[in-house]
């Protein structure tokens, strides 16, 4: 097994997970750019950029397989002239993860980028099974540098002295550009893939700078025998951010950069700061029901909600960064179903797929300092209750408050997102500093 700094045995335990039956068909094609350019060293971690794509591809696959399926993987190297096959068409997700971990070598070729973006946008919408509905999948890892895809390609566009035409405007790009060819190649024709691009690179050199620049690049070698100049992108041409982040967009995809001297991203960490904690719990629970972007539709199902939030809860710890301590102390649902009866949440967490608190009319609810998560409805009332909620947060995927009868709610310093569905009068006192969402 391929040691890439230690990081790919941390991903070990998602190989296990990845052997679980497809929950619906969905398709991956995982491309990964093995240029010279990705022999790169990356200063956070001294291994190079294509080490780390192998771990984030093996992980990604790992995951999205074990919450929500996948029917089949197929997995892609691009170099030199264009795409190379490393599995005999679509696999299990096991088999890609060992092929992808095992397999898998970097080159000092050059990047045949617009070609190979477009071939497999092509593979990928050819994939799953004829009649039924299919989620498509690519997952592209690059640090760009398009300076090789054949003249001839069609997602090459008008070239000159062998290059393809950057364009000078953003999406949808100057007509004869391969940013144009490739972004109408994934937008204009059905079905739609979705494309989440994963770029390496050296964020002090900027976006424009060529992949590799400040280092030793094989590519530039190779250029040199061909007799081509290493020609880093000028002012005003389109960049490989400004493409990546373009693709992702227009097929509900997630654009992401990998920064050299930072330390990878982790799965789950919502708020970028390399750890998975309480605060990335908070952040993910206040978008369920929001549109959906990769870092919090975790198990890639077009949703946002409390499925997203259980594998981010399973993460708690991971990464380089340091979590912040839990303020909160772990409690269950709560019932409040009899006569006069008064309920104190203090301090606690209560996170449940279904109701996380259940009251009626004659209870009294009070909630201070604590955090309530629902995939159903947060607050349950019958005939009505009486809440009191102090610096706390409450959503409910369904709705943050359900049921019926006349409730009354007194709070300050709070926050309610989801929907209000009660049947009958929910009177609000805001104190100062409740926010509904």
């Amino acid at each position: 097994m391929r040691n890439a700094g230690g990081l790919l045995f941390g991903i070990v335990g998602s190989l296990v997970l990845a052997t679980g039956s497809a929950a619906a068909d969905r398709t991956m094609v995982v491309v990964i750019d093995a240029s010279g350019s990705m022999q790169t060293i990356r200063p956070s971690d001294n291994q190079a950029r294509f080490d780390a794509a192998i771990a984030l591809a093996a992980e990604r696959v790992g995951i999205v397989n074990s919450n929500g399926g996948l029917s089949g993987v197929a997995v892609y190297m691009f170099h030199g002239t264009g795409i190379t096959a490393h599995t005999a068409g679509f696999v299990t997700p096991f088999e890609a993860q060992q092929t992808i971990l095992n397999n898998l070598t970097v080159t000092s070729d050059l990047t045949p980028l617009a070609g190979s973006l477009c071939d497999t946008i092509d593979i990928a919408r050819a994939s799953g099974t004829p009649g039924v509905t299919t989620d498509r999948f690519i997952e592209v890892y690059s640090d760009g540098g398009e300076n090789n895809t054949n003249p001839m390609h069609a997602c090459c566009g008008s070239s000159v002295n062998g290059q393809c035409k950057f364009s000078t405007s953003g999406a949808p790009y100057d007509a004869d550009s391969w940013q144009n060819k490739v972004f109408s190649r994934a937008k204009d024709i059905t079905p739609i893939v979705t494309i989440n691009p994963n770029l390496f690179t050296n964020a002090s050199l900027g976006f424009g700078a060529p992949s590799g620049a400040g280092a030793i690049d094989p590519e530039a070698s190779v250029l040199a025998q061909l007799g081509r100049p290493v020609t880093p992108l000028l002012p005003g041409l389109v960049s490989d951010a400004d493409i990546f982040s373009a693709l992702a967009a227009a097929t509900g995809g997630n654009f992401q950069v990998i920064v050299d001297s930072a330390p990878l991203p982790v799965f789950g960490d919502v708020d970028g700061d390399f750890d998975v904690d309480r605060d990335d719990a908070i952040l993910l629970a206040r978008r369920f029901g929001t549109p959906v972007v990769r870092p919090f539709d975790l198990n890639a199902s077009g949703a946002i909600g409390f499925a997203d939030y259980a594998i981010l809860l399973s993460r708690f710890g991971a990464g380089s960064g340091t979590p912040v301590p839990d303020p909160y102390v772990q409690a269950q649902p709560v019932s409040c179903t009899g006569d006069s009866t008064q309920v104190v949440i203090d301090g606690k967490v209560i996170e449940d797929g279904g109701i996380t608190i259940s009251a009626n009319e004659k209870c009294q609810v009070i909630i201070r300092n604590s955090l309530i998560v629902s995939g159903s409805a947060a607050i349950r009332v019958h005939g009505g209750a009486r809440l009191t909620v102090d610096n706390s947060i409450i959503v409910g995927e369904g709705a943050w408050i359900s049921g019926n009868g006349s409730t009354t709610l007194s709070a300050a310093n709070s926050v309610f997102h989801g929907a209000a569905n009660v049947a009958g009068a929910l009177k609000v006192t805001d104190r100062g500093g409740t926010v509904f969402e």
